[in-house]
């Protein structure tokens, strides 16, 4: 399974469902919507099959020892805490009916996910008292993913980005983790998928324009340039832990 098949259900009441079908005819100059999609989605893609170890898992692909497991145990609660967060402040001012009621899902995912990392910070006595993140977390995670001008920037950047950067960092670590570990993220996954899904949805009813297209591809390559920064300031934290 590719992480944009089989859109998970809801666990909420009633199932959302996601309507990818143009909010409006794409203008002259813009490509159609699926294949701008398929062709950003596919930069991304080839982006970050040539990036060095460092910055394209975390934990460079090798396994992880304690001490690294329980930092990125901490990074993930505190992202999906965030996330949370940032999704929730962006319900206020999304007027688009069905992306809402997918984001209103998503903050109750994202606040799940946090319940979910936290028990496994907790299984090995550990908790988030005395934690702070790096410089280029706070500018990745907290600054630029709630920013954006409309719902389209927003969910670009964090639901086709940023999601598809989360899946994939899952699925690269579940061969290097614990057995405990690796069900908690076999718990994440899915939810990760319809959330990936929400972002096609959103670029396939809203890029439209040349206009829209342009700050999409912005956003989406803004927020790789971030994650990159992210994942080499993780590895730069577990060299001065383990040195």
């Amino acid at each position: 399974m590719t992480l944009t098949d089989g859109v998970a259900t809801s666990a909420l009441p009633g199932d959302i469902e996601l309507d990818d079908a143009p909010a409006a005819a794409a203008d002259d100059g813009a490509l159609d919507p699926k294949a701008f999609y398929e062709g950003l989605v596919a930069e991304l893609a080839a982006a970050r099959a040539a990036l060095p170890d460092d910055e394209a898992s975390f934990g460079a692909h090798k396994p992880l020892d304690t001490a690294e497991l329980v930092e990125w145990l901490k990074f993930q609660a505190w992202y999906e805490l965030n996330a949370a967060h940032f999704i929730g402040a962006w319900l206020a001012e999304t007027p688009e009916t069905e992306v809402f009621c997918a984001l209103a899902r998503q903050v109750h995912d994202e606040a799940r996910h946090y319940k979910i990392v936290m028990s496994q910070l907790e299984a090995l006595g550990e908790t988030m008292d005395g934690w702070e993140p790096e410089p280029e977390w706070v500018a990745w995670i907290q600054e630029f993913y709630p920013a954006g001008d409309d719902t389209l920037e927003r969910v670009a950047a964090h639901n086709i980005t940023g999601e598809l950067g989360a899946a994939q960092g899952m699925e690269d670590l579940l061969p290097r983790v614990p057995p405990g570990v690796q069900k908690a993220i076999g718990k994440i996954l899915p939810d990760e998928r319809f959330h990936i899904a929400l972002g096609r949805t959103t670029v396939l009813r809203y890029a439209t324009t040349a206009d829209r297209q342009r700050r999409v591809r912005e956003r989406v390559m803004g927020a790789f340039a971030l994650e990159r920064s992210g994942r080499a300031a993780y590895e730069r934290r577990i060299e001065a832990l383990t040195a």
